[in-house]
């Protein structure tokens, strides 16, 4: 929903290019923004600055270690492709995001990324063993548990400067990161000095026993410590990625899905924790919204067998293992069950219909549509009922309802209030909306940022969720890394109010010229044009959408980016200004 203009857009061809550019800007003090896909959610991968879409060349897979599990990559490898690869050897990175199909890996651990699965896998710091990186001063490092054992030749370096204030944070900060932090561990607001200590207030319910086989984790306190941590959740602002050693986990042999169904949100929600007893995998929400906007679209409408009646709500309930027998048991142990899959088949008809939700929910042709602002909100999953009552009561008090639904069984689900954001009372609304969803994931312990990153729409948050020693401790680092604020600037503690930097705005107005073909249904050609939500899932490099990018690799031969051009041309500038400028 938000959208800047760029300084300008640089795409390496090779890690030399990258370092150069980077060079180049600290040089120069130009602001740069590293960025992946560019479907991340929040705003986080625009801003005023130089972009590098390490996305087009810097997409190789430079090593996979079945023996320890691990694979070394380019940040812009694409997280299936590196999943398709890791399968050869029966693994696979275990945080899950539904974009995983064009999402590459320094995008996922920017963002510090986890998925349905996440109750296994924890999130993306969790699996980050070590990353090469450029310094915003051009400079070369490592990240990785070693590093604190390190003499440096120049005490004044920036790499020294990092590390020895990462050690004065786990030193002088650790009694007011325990107190301070929220105590959901499905948390990505801000910069993850909890791992510096190691210490988190919760942990994933599967987490594995062994820690996946880790040298160090945050659920474990006697844990060695990771600087690499630090750079899932950046989101660009402490280095530039070049590369990164990531931990991949076994892919589980067999697994079976149950559903059940609710008469209402909260009453699923609500039955989460008892789920959770079973040692599930993944426990999804799919709400009626989302399965009777499938049920319109005939290529998902097929796929919707499994479907029974009109529920309010189904829980999609995962068991994963070695042992077919076992899983069974345990889906008859759920209770009286919609739906059992068994097949590879049906549990992707299953799941289908729950990764297309966004797409699903966008597909409204009207100015009216689902807005990310509250999209990322974790709680407790024990107050996950008592959640929904107050979303859906804040929402019915701004007349409007929105898409509730992803992943229960982390206390983590998608909100998507559907309002007019070129209007001045929608506008309006995401202030409004988004300072009482704030008030209510604090007094629940929770946080507004849990996997989506916090960009514009959450930036504002952080410094009010953590208190202004914590605060005080992130800006600290900052500064030690990038002193002269050239990484992804105004984001993170600087970010600019979440109702800002808006892509539409009350003052937008679109006047499209007369084309030959007609778009009745999409609301005219301004409506065609605007109807791209930006997710980016024409950049898959599978599939038929979008053969142009796939020839390219060109983003102005996407689909999203041919809207992007031709929305500047359907824009009236007599009665507003550039889109593009705000």
């Amino acid at each position: 929903m938000y959208q800047i203009e760029p300084l300008g857009v640089a795409i390496p061809r090779t890690q030399d290019d990258l370092q150069v550019v980077v060079e180049l800007a600290a040089k120069y003090q130009v602001p740069i923004l590293p960025r992946g896909s560019g479907s991340s959610l929040g705003g986080q991968a625009i801003g005023e600055a130089l972009i590098l879409d390490c996305s087009r060349y810097l997409d190789s897979i430079i090593e996979i270690n079945p023996e320890i599990h691990s694979a070394i990559v380019e940040p812009g490898v694409i997280l299936a492709a590196l999943n398709r690869q890791a399968a050869k050897h029966g693994l696979m990175f275990g945080p899950d995001p539904a974009s995983a199909e064009r999402a590459t890996l320094g995008g996922v651990i920017g963002n510090n990324a986890t998925g349905a699965h996440s109750i296994l896998y924890g999130m993306s710091a969790d699996h980050l063993i070590e990353a090469d990186v450029i310094l915003s001063d051009g400079s070369l490092a490592k990240f990785d548990n070693s590093i604190f054992n390190t003499r440096f030749s120049n005490s004044d370096s920036r790499i020294s400067n990092i590390v020895s204030t990462a050690l004065v944070i786990r030193e002088k900060y650790a009694d007011a990161i325990k107190r301070s932090y929220p105590r959901s561990w499905r948390n990505s607001a801000g910069y993850r000095l909890n791992y510096l200590l190691p210490w988190s207030p919760s942990a994933p319910p599967q987490w594995s026993a062994d820690d996946y086989g880790l040298p160090s984790t945050v659920y474990r306190p006697q844990s060695t410590i990771n600087l690499a941590s630090l750079l899932a959740g950046s989101e660009g602002t402490l280095a530039v990625m070049r590369r990164a050693k990531v931990n991949l986990v076994r892919k589980p042999k067999h697994t079976i899905l149950g559903v059940l169904a609710y008469d209402s949100i909260a009453s699923a929600c609500d039955d989460v924790p008892r789920l959770l007893e079973l040692h599930p995998s993944a426990i999804e929400l799919i709400p009626r919204m989302i399965l009777q906007l499938a049920r319109s679209v005939p290529a998902y409408g097929r796929q919707m067998g499994w479907i029974v009646g009109d529920p309010a709500a189904v829980l999609v309930i995962e068991f994963s293992g070695d042992q077919p027998s076992a899983l069974k048991e345990a889906v008859r142990r759920l209770g009286d069950v919609l739906t059992i899959a068994e097949s590879a088949e049906d549990q992707s008809r299953v799941w289908n219909i729950r990764k297309m939700g966004l797409g699903i929910l966008d597909s409204r042709p009207q100015a009216a549509r689902p807005a990310a602002f509250i999209e990322d909100c974790a709680v407790p999953v024990e107050r996950l009922g008592d959640f929904v009552r107050e979303i859906e009561k804040i929402l019915a008090e701004h007349k409007t309802e929105g898409g509730i639904y992803a992943h229960a069984s982390a206390g983590c689900l998608h909100i998507r209030p559907i309002l007019n954001l070129q209007s001045g009372e929608g506008v309006r609304a995401v202030r409004s909306i988004g300072e009482r969803v704030f008030a209510l994931v604090m007094s629940l312990g929770g946080s507004m940022s849990s996997e989506h990153g916090d960009g514009i729409s959450s930036g504002e948050w952080i410094e009010k969720t953590y208190g202004a020693e914590v605060s005080a401790a992130m800006r600290m680092l900052k500064q030690a890394a990038d002193p002269h604020n050239l990484l992804n600037p105004k984001k993170m503690l600087d970010a600019p109010l979440m109702d800002t930097h808006l892509r539409y705005g009350e003052k937008y107005h679109a006047q499209a010229w007369i084309s030959a073909l007609h778009f009745e249904h999409e609301h005219g050609l301004a409506g065609a044009i605007e109807h791209c939500n930006g997710q980016g899932v024409c950049r898959k490099t599978t599939g038929v959408m979008c053969p142009s990018f796939q020839a390219t690799r060109d983003e102005a031969n996407s689909t999203r980016g041919r809207a992007n051009l031709l929305e500047c041309f359907s824009c009236d500038r007599a009665a507003a200004t550039c889109i593009r400028r705000g």
